[in-house]
């Protein structure tokens, strides 16, 4: 990335936001930095999805904002005030559930990350060279002529990642990257995200509903309960039976794992 060596922050500061009267983030503060993996994790409903569509620049329908200290920012500059394609120059975001309408070979679908780069949509030599460098780095080349309709889950998630990536922003919002798929391309997938955030400089915000997962990759973890205020730290930190206990409302012990050293969780 040209500006890998420039620090960058995306945050929001006591944001209320609703669905049809319904609260569905309530005092939400979450700042992500340049270099760092944080782990967005929370039970079912509890706007993990809204968040990181905000944090985008994207407003999801019926949703009302109802009050917020600061709204969702890159650098101290509001995301809705930057208009969709400028703030896709600086903020990456994969939605969970995405399909293809067309059996685009991995190369096209990569090269698309490219258009907020572009003048009316027409790529240049340099998008292209952007694209194959995003492949060759992600070690995809022998997925790079292949058409997206025969590739497996984690294939594909591959190949949605480096699209993300060949948009070269600063910020990598992804949802649930690691969603039903097997436990190595988990492991594989997070192992790529957080080598990026710490290498290139990417601040990456992650949605994991695993916490054991979340757990073991990230540098802090943002725990988001149903309608509360968001709880950041450490792992160690946040992940405590106290917290857990509150949040899910069930009976929760934590271990240190005896390998990764990160802590553990598990029901009672």
């Amino acid at each position: 990335m040209d500006d890998e060596k420039r620090f960058h922050s995306l945050s929001v500061q006591n944001l209320s936001a609703s669905y049809g009267g319904t609260v569905i983030l309530r005092n939400l503060s979450l700042t992500v930095h340049s270099g760092e993996i944080v782990c967005l994790t929370g039970p079912n409903g509890s706007g993990k999805s809204t968040l990181l569509s905000l944090l985008s620049g994207i407003v999801p329908d019926t949703l009302r904002i109802d009050s917020a200290d600061t709204m969702p920012s890159f650098d101290g500059t509001p995301i809705l005030s930057l208009g969709r394609k400028r703030a896709a120059l600086h903020i990456a975001y994969m939605i969970q559930d995405e399909q293809s309408a067309w059996n685009y070979t991995a190369r096209d679908i990569v090269l698309t990350g490219r258009y907020a780069h572009t003048a009316n949509g027409i790529y240049s030599s340099h998008d292209y060279d952007v694209a194959d460098g995003v492949i060759a780095a992600m070690g995809l080349e022998a997925l790079a002529d292949r058409r997206i309709f025969s590739m497996s889950g984690g294939e594909v998630q591959k190949i949605r990642i480096a699209r993300a990536l060949a948009q070269e922003p600063d910020m990598l919002l992804l949802d649930e990257p690691v969603a039903n798929l097997d436990f190595g391309y988990q492991a594989e997938l997070l192992t790529i995200v957080k080598k990026l955030a710490h290498e290139s400089s990417l601040g990456v915000l992650v949605s994991i509903h695993d916490l054991n997962t979340a757990a073991r990759f990230a540098d802090r973890i943002a725990l988001l309960p149903r309608g509360g205020a968001c709880i950041t730290g450490t792992a160690e930190c946040v992940l405590t039976a106290e917290n857990l206990n509150r949040i899910y409302n069930a009976g929760f012990g934590v271990f240190t794992h005896p390998v990764y050293g990160c802590p553990q969780v598990y029901t009672l």
